[in-house]
């Protein structure tokens, strides 16, 4: 079952999105390696989490090494991992004037070149494949609110229902409480910033007109206890942000991102279906 919440866009967005609410998924935990074997050995196997652990950590260091040999590894019904690179626009192989040739190497075109490094970076792509297809998944996933969204789609549902009452007063009361409860309703907080990072990323945190967002960096919802969002930052190591925005008391959806910083060599991760 996978849980979605609903994330309102800041209203002084410059962008046609400005005020729309869009569905994002409540991750539950981020699993590792070690979380992974863990929940393996659970599964009646003869091998112990330890011998799991050293398999998959071996497993992926022989998907790296195919991968940076130029082959394709396809894991079935998973992905196909492959090398693939972000090229420079070069106008010649060969440039007679600065005695230069297109080579095959990584590196930053100079303004004015015509030729020079072929590759601007490179990275690995994971593309889907047999049950993980977005067709395959379309047919066997669940989707539910969060009991949070739930909560608040009643409390939006409430205020519109109009009274029964010839004298008004349950109107007058339950209006007045579906209407606090939708006031008291904070959007939760939009975390931006690149991910997969070669080297570092920079992360920026929005949120809802005079909301205080608070932010943790070590995977733990976070509370007024936490680091006070003021500017970007920047993180140089994989890294789940949370944030929560906060207005007259009242705590958002905690919002969660990961940021993932590539292996030396692939400079970072693309999905791709």
């Amino acid at each position: 079952m996978i849980e979605l919440y609903l994330s309102k866009v800041t209203e002084t967005s410059e962008t046609e999105q400005a005020g729309k609410l869009y569905a994002r998924v409540s991750y539950k935990q981020s699993m590792g390696i070690q979380e992974m074997a863990h929940h393996m050995a659970e599964h009646n196997t003869m091998f112990s989490e330890g011998s799991i652990t050293g398999i998959l950590i071996d497993f992926v260091k022989c998907v790296r090494e195919m991968v940076l040999m130029g082959n394709t590894v396809k894991i079935d019904n998973l992905a196909i991992f492959k090398a693939t690179v972000e090229a420079n626009g070069l106008e010649v192989l060969y440039d007679a004037q600065q005695d230069k040739v297109a080579s095959a190497s990584i590196g930053t075109l100079a303004q004015g070149a015509k030729t020079g490094p072929a590759v601007k970076v490179i990275k690995l792509l994971a593309q889907s494949t047999g049950d993980f297809t977005r067709d395959e998944l379309k047919k066997d996933v669940k989707l539910s609110w969060t009991d949070k969204t739930k909560a608040e789609i009643a409390a939006a549902k409430g205020s519109l229902t109009p009274d029964p009452s010839p004298t008004g007063e349950g109107s007058e009361n339950q209006g007045g409480s579906g209407s606090q409860s939708q006031q008291n309703s904070v959007a939760a907080p939009v975390i931006s910033g690149v991910s997969p990072f070669e080297e570092t990323s920079q992360v920026s945190i929005s949120g809802p007109d005079g909301a205080t967002i608070y932010y943790s960096e070590n995977g733990d919802d976070p509370d007024s206890n936490d680091t006070l969002y003021t500017q970007p930052f920047t993180i140089d190591e994989t890294t789940t942000i949370k944030a929560v925005a906060i207005k007259d008391g009242v705590s958002s959806q905690v919002t969660t991102k990961v940021f993932t910083k590539g292996t030396s060599g692939s400079g970072g991760f693309e999905t791709g279906s």
